[in-house]
């Protein structure tokens, strides 16, 4: 299955109201910047993984911004934007956090400290054979009992065959895990009931 990346980008765009309704009345934010165009400034944001700036009590933060528009209790995480020789947004981004959009919720957390928690502990952990195994499938989806210092958990590797209205075709392979299984390895993830 190709995944048309256009209408992903389209529900993204969809989503922006209800996000800056999020900063503006939960988070109390007194101004937010959108990187959202094909500007050149824009897109040097943008290939940070930055998404908005939000301003409140005059220290700026850089936020990046994912939308699903279901909540599976997991935060999936790009591990390869184009597999096999392109990392993925967490390890090639700058923002200080990450908000997660999900219908009916946003989780929110430290973007540093997730990438330090990726980077240096759980990738580590996945044998490049699960990546490959992935990529050579036809299915999207793999899951797999990890081992992770003593707690067994289940991620799923996750594939996207992307293709461009121009006809560019990538492949991006990330893994999602349970909000349970971070909160337990020490990430403070933060949800708020907000649809």
């Amino acid at each position: 299955m190709v995944h048309e990346f256009e209408k992903s980008l389209h529900y993204e765009k969809s989503q922006f109201g209800r996000a800056d309704a999020f900063y503006r009345e939960v988070l109390l934010v007194d101004e937010i910047i959108r990187f959202a165009t094909d500007s050149k400034e824009d897109m040097k944001m943008q290939l940070q993984d930055i998404d908005v700036e939000l301003t409140k009590n005059n220290h700026a933060f850089y936020v990046s911004e994912k939308f699903r528009d279901k909540d599976f209790g997991d935060l999936y995480v790009e591990v390869f934007s184009k597999y096999p020789h392109t990392r993925g947004w967490l390890e090639t981004g700058s923002a200080d956090m990450l908000v997660y959009f999900v219908p009916e919720a946003v989780y929110c957390c430290n973007a540093q400290i997730l990438l330090k928690f990726c980077v240096n502990k759980l990738f580590p952990e996945i044998p490049d054979e699960w990546y490959k195994e992935i990529f050579d499938s036809d299915t999207s989806i793999i899951s797999k009992n990890l081992n992770f210092s003593g707690q067994q958990t289940i991620i799923h590797l996750i594939k996207a065959n992307n293709q461009a209205a121009d006809g560019t075709r990538w492949c991006t392979i990330g893994i999602s895990v349970s909000f349970d299984f971070l909160k337990n390895n020490g990430l403070d993830i933060r949800k708020f009931m907000f649809s």
